[in-house]
């Protein structure tokens, strides 16, 4: 019986112990001491110091002995408790505890004992929490020690990607909501991302700007020796000619047109083109100025790449890209706003908010790709470098280290190895490589998110391990069909412009938004004198309202996680509503709807 069952157990009386209490037995063990059961968790949880905005998870509470101390103590320190068991006989026990001894102890689902349990937590909590500590009420967390040693990572990893971002969303946030509005009206008048899934038949190669691009460049440009017998069907190189160069050049350039279909990230688009490679397609999401140097040199043409634009990205490029895009977003954040756009069915593809443009690259691939017998590889996603390097040869940034070169500035950019936070790891063939923590980062990410991909292979000789099939790039061409060609984006399927009624709904949208904008604004000023007002609520309520659905305007705040009625806020808020009426005039003035009423 006390193996399959709690069983509670009279514990002996001392001075210590207060007076009777019980002990628990379960599974040949006793979780609590057979003597003086809450000396120790009393012990433990009065040696806990709790800063403000703490998560306390206590694990196995059982008994729930110390819970109340640790209630007291959290509510002092405005932090929270979750109580968790992963054994599913006590957890129906510790439910049990509960009722009987009327206890407020937020007890986790035992099917919520997961990630996404996890995130669902955080996501509907009150507050947000600035860290995680851990305490065990009883023994029965030693029953499985690794699914809570796990479980408190889990947390604390949550609350530091969540800090993370915010501290991305304080620096960027207000750009990012800048670009949205600016881009809702080309999004709108372009095709539409779902009419091009499953359409690649040819293998997809996803082409990042790190140093691995050069051994795929090299080749194109025909300073491959391994490159010139591929072309010639020989074991060994050929002496060349101006001639040989030539035709050797023409033939690279053929065996990778023919072989892959090219999505390229923006920074890598400048590499590709000096050699000549037929970009087919580029992912673009970086929303700020410093990437329009990768796009110099490229024209805006039917006969050039397909783009394929964040809805955050930099909305000057986006614009003079019109021939042939599709948007899709990222998303950053889970706001009322975002709520709000989708339910107008104004927000393209929902991509997941992976951080690195190499990683948002590779699951755009994955939707492109016609089936999972589709090979996809990549090149390019090194997530480190060398000494003196950072990105292929004849990228942008590879460019203006030498157009900016003189003979006390050198063209090698030793800074970024030997800079803060750089360190240096071994890639995946055990060679020292630099790197950094947000490099290091993205390649876990990478592979942990695309482990169960089918057919997904690494083609890079250097570069961090991204947990995939390693394939040398000359052995995939080699394995190429001439005969195989695809006309894409294909004539048969229908690229309209979405049509004029999604172009008029985002019409309809932006106005109602400027129009809400001016009204909280005279709000703000006015109060209750304002032609705004609704009589029907109180003001703090009419102004929390309108803030809720307009995160935007706060977003950017280092306090912006909640709408706040704080003097200070709200003064905050107000001088951020002109910055956005100007970007929503701007979006209407933009033509764009003049010229889809035309389609």
């Amino acid at each position: 019986m006390a193996e399959n069952e709690p069983v509670l157990i009279e514990a002996a009386s001392s001075e210590q112990s207060g007076g009777a209490t019980f002990t628990l037995q379960y599974k040949n063990r006793f979780l609590y001491s057979k003597y003086n059961p809450q000396k120790n968790i009393l012990q433990a949880v009065q040696n806990i110091d709790l800063l403000p905005g703490t998560l306390v998870l206590a694990f196995s509470p059982c008994l729930f002995y110390g819970f109340k101390e640790l209630e007291k103590k959290c509510r002092a320190a405005d932090s929270e408790i979750l109580c968790v068991e992963a054994d599913s006989t006590l957890h129906s026990f510790a439910s049990q505890e509960i009722k009987r001894q009327d206890l407020a102890a937020p007890l986790l689902a035992l099917d919520k004992n997961t990630p996404a349990g996890l995130e669902e937590f955080f996501s509907k909590a009150k507050q947000k929490f600035r860290r995680v500590i851990r305490i065990d009420l009883s023994a029965g967390a030693s029953l499985y020690p690794d699914f809570y040693k796990n479980f408190y990572e889990c947390a604390q990893n949550i609350v530091a990607v969540f800090w993370k971002n915010r501290l991305t969303l304080v620096r960027l946030g207000r750009l990012y909501s800048k670009n949205i509005f600016k881009n809702l009206p080309l999004s709108a008048s372009s095709a539409q991302f779902e009419a091009l899934e499953g359409t690649v038949e040819k293998p997809i190669l996803v082409c990042g700007a790190g140093e691995s691009l050069d051994e795929l460049t090299k080749f194109a440009s025909g300073n491959c020796k391994q490159g010139i017998a591929l072309q010639q069907g020989q074991k060994g190189a050929a002496t060349k000619t101006d001639t040989a160069c030539k035709t050797e050049k023409a033939a690279a350039l053929a065996a990778i047109n023919e072989r892959f279909f090219i999505l390229a990230v923006d920074a890598a688009v400048p590499a590709l083109l000096s050699t000549g490679i037929t970009i087919d397609a580029v992912a673009a999401t970086e929303s700020q100025w410093a990437i329009e140097k990768a796009y110099i040199g490229l024209k805006d043409q039917e006969s050039g790449p397909f783009f394929f634009f964040d809805l955050t990205s930099r909305n000057q490029i986006a614009r003079r890209f019109s021939k042939k895009r599709a948007f899709y977003f990222s998303q950053f954040e889970k706001n009322n706003f975002l709520d709000r756009l989708a339910q107008k069915g104004l927000l393209p593809k929902i991509a997941p908010p992976l951080g690195s443009i190499g990683l948002t690259a590779t699951y755009l691939a994955l939707l492109l790709r016609k089936d999972q017998s589709v090979p996809i590889c990549v090149l390019g996603l090194d997530f480190s470098f060398s000494a003196g390097r950072t990105h292929a040869l004849e990228s942008a940034q590879s460019k203006a280290l030498c157009a900016n070169s003189n003979r006390l500035s050198s063209s090698s950019n030793f800074a970024a190895a030997f800079g803060p936070g750089s360190q240096q790891v071994l890639d995946k063939n055990k060679k020292p490589v630099w790197t950094s923590k947000n490099l290091l980062g993205y390649a876990a990410l990478f592979a942990d998110y695309f482990k169960g991909a089918q057919k997904l292979f690494d083609l890079g000789k250097s570069g961090l391990d991204l947990g995939l099939e390693r394939k040398n790039l000359f052995d995939f061409l080699q394995d190429r069909n001439p005969n195989q060609q695809q006309e894409w984006p294909p004539r048969s399927l229908a690229l309209e412009k979405n049509g004029r009624g999604r172009s008029e709904s985002c019409e309809a949208f932006l106005r109602a938004e400027l129009s809400a904008l001016r009204s909280l604004s005279d709000l703000l000023s006015k109060g209750e004198d304002s032609s705004a007002r609704d009589k029907s609520i109180a003001l703090d309520e009419q102004i929390l309202r309108e803030l809720r659905g307009r995160e935007y305007l706060y977003l950017h705040f280092p306090d912006g996680t909640n709408a706040s009625l704080e003097f200070n806020f709200l003064t905050r808020v107000k001088s951020q509503i002109d910055f956005f009426a100007k970007d929503i005039e701007t979006a209407l003035a933009a033509g764009s709807f003049i010229a889809v009423r035309q389609y």
